[in-house]
């Protein structure tokens, strides 16, 4: 028995063909397909029309605090250290939410410790600063957010005090 139907059809061609070789008998035969799309960008440039972003200076200083400020937060998270120790770095609803997250018994502790893995920054604004990264814990990989302001009332480390804080 035999089956008229016909379910695939030859995906189009999207590259154009190879000088110096032949087609074979179906190509040649086959109608070219045209996309309304040529491939090319309208601007010079990316997104929509929009210019490259200019690069923004990262403050250093900003840096090291957040690696340090998350660093501590995870070790008061496991219980290594005190939450008091979080004070100068953390506005003080996080310093008690980080605290009572301590207390509570969570079930990615049994992992493993949390080791602190990338932190990167990107500047929101003339005084703040969003940060995000990674950490482990065993073979697993967990996310950390936090949002940064410079505030003339924070203590040390150039004036940065976490502000937010997101622990996945």
């Amino acid at each position: 028995m035999r089956d008229t139907h016909r379910f695939l059809t030859q995906a189009p061609r999207c590259e154009p063909p190879i000088t110096g070789r032949t087609e074979s008998r179906a190509a040649a035969h086959r109608a070219p397909t045209r996309s309304p799309h040529s491939g090319r960008s309208p601007v010079s440039g990316r997104g929509h029309g929009r210019p490259p972003a200019e690069p923004v200076a990262i403050d250093p200083e900003a840096q090291r605090f957040a690696e340090h400020a998350l660093r501590l937060t995870l070790e008061v998270l496991d219980r290594r250290r005190p939450p008091a120790q979080l004070r100068p770095l953390l506005a003080p609803a996080l310093v008690g939410l980080v605290g009572a997250l301590a207390q509570r018994p969570l079930p990615a502790r049994g992992l493993g410790v949390a080791c602190l893995g990338r932190v990167h920054l990107r500047p929101s604004g003339a005084d703040s600063a969003e940060v995000f990264g990674s950490y482990s814990r065993g073979p697993r990989m967990f996310a950390v957010a936090a949002r940064l302001e410079r505030t003339p009332a924070a203590l040390g480390w150039g004036g940065w005090r976490v502000t937010s804080l997101q622990v996945g």
